[in-house]
């Protein structure tokens, strides 16, 4: 709507926001004290979480609010990895009938599609009929097996969600397309460092970075204050980078992803732990699969064969968007080649990936036409050919 905004709230605004939500809420509902002073309470949400206003462009009065988490965050235990909550959904009783709820739901998921979220979940009072038909029109369905918050006495809240695991037209969303951000806002916010809507794992553990697919200017500015001055990063076809930022190299790679892959345990095969790092990182300098860092073995389980004690092959666990798991990793002692090992610690790992109801994927080097073509006959399918290019932030 071009004369509604949706933007984040002004410390200024947090006492009319205060105000609107709960005119909202009794405009419609018997609240408690005790929920009315949380509803007023925006300027403890805004430092925690994010509060989101709608504006009047013309007069710049407030017309509702809704909150969500911070990128990797989540408002209640409703939400799970990789799922995106959101509460407090008020319009101003003056604003009715102008579309300021429907707005603020589809800012929502328009965040939550961002951050590759898998769902957008809500809990709403029984009461809130109004609400739940806006959520029904919206795609919402009712999650009756997750209903299980009570509150104000006994009243036991509703369960909404919306899936976003597949496009209107049926084919998968795009969690692979960016799957380091996905992994930053899901499974390993842990390991997160960020600004804003930019992640990045911890120098120790992964040289990846997450961004947004269409990165704004404080995106940009982001980027650079997570990085520091010399910083690379590597960015798809698809984005290019500020004036000023140096190329500095680039290639291409190839996913893949598990189709009709035939996972199995292997019995020689040992998960590794951090004692075994030393020994995995001097198997890693001589076989050179690919980045590894001192932590990268807590991104996931890695799983190792040894002959007479010594590690002579392995592979793991990287990057862990919701659903989906990367193999990694793979590697054997050049001594050891040929007798199929690397092809068993794949179907080993994916074997525990499989069994907790996930998805195995792949990246490799496009040139490494030997390794995509074991890949593929193990029943991974190419998924995505990217030109990823890098660059380099100022000095």
């Amino acid at each position: 709507m071009a004369d509604i905004e949706v933007r984040l709230v002004s410390a200024s605004e947090y006492d009319a926001a205060g105000e609107l939500s709960e005119a909202a809420y009794r405009h419609d509902y018997t609240i408690s004290d005790v929920y009315r002073a949380d509803i007023r309470d925006v300027a403890a949400r805004a430092v925690e979480h994010q509060v989101w206003v709608a504006v009047d462009v013309g007069s710049g009065e407030l017309l509702g609010t809704v909150a969500t988490p911070r990128p990797g965050a989540r408002l209640s235990e409703l939400a799970r990895p990789g799922e995106l909550d959101f509460r407090l959904l008020a319009v101003s009783p003056a604003a009715r009938r102008r579309g300021v709820g429907r707005l603020l739901v589809e800012h929502v998921i328009d965040l939550a599609r961002a951050r590759y979220a898998v769902a957008v979940v809500m809990n709403s009072g029984p009461q809130m009929l109004g609400a739940h038909r806006l959520y029904e029109q919206l795609g919402f369905s009712r999650l009756p097996e997750r209903e299980t918050r009570v509150v104000d006495g006994g009243t036991r809240l509703l369960a909404f969600g919306l899936d976003l695991t597949t496009a209107a037209d049926g084919t998968p969303t795009r969690a692979l397309d960016n799957p380091a951000l996905a992994s930053l806002n899901s499974h390993h916010t842990h390991f997160a460092e960020r600004r804003g809507e930019v992640a990045r794992y911890r120098t120790d553990v992964s040289p990846w970075t997450g961004i947004p697919d269409q990165p704004t200017e404080q995106d940009w500015a982001d980027l650079a204050g997570l990085l520091g001055p010399g910083g690379t990063v590597g960015l798809p076809p698809t984005v290019s980078a500020p004036a000023g930022w140096q190329a500095v190299g680039g290639g291409e790679g190839v996913q893949l992803i598990d189709e009709s892959v035939q996972p199995r345990p292997d019995p020689e095969a040992v998960l590794l732990t951090a004692d075994d790092v030393p020994e995995i990182l001097e198997l890693i300098e001589r076989t050179k699969p690919g980045p590894y860092l001192p932590r990268t073995i807590e991104m996931g389980a890695y799983l190792g064969i040894r002959r007479h004690g010594r590690l002579i092959a392995m592979a793991g666990e990287r990057l862990h968007p919701p659903g989906f798991t990367e193999i990694s990793a793979v590697c054997t002692d050049a001594e050891f080649r040929g007798q199929g090992l690397g092809t068993r610690l794949v179907l080993a790992v994916a074997a525990g990936i499989r069994e907790r109801g996930e998805t195995p994927f792949m990246h490799a080097v496009a040139t490494n036409v030997n390794a995509i073509r074991l890949y593929e006959q193990l029943g991974f399918r190419l998924r995505r050919r990217a030109a990823m290019h890098a660059v380099q932030i100022p000095q």
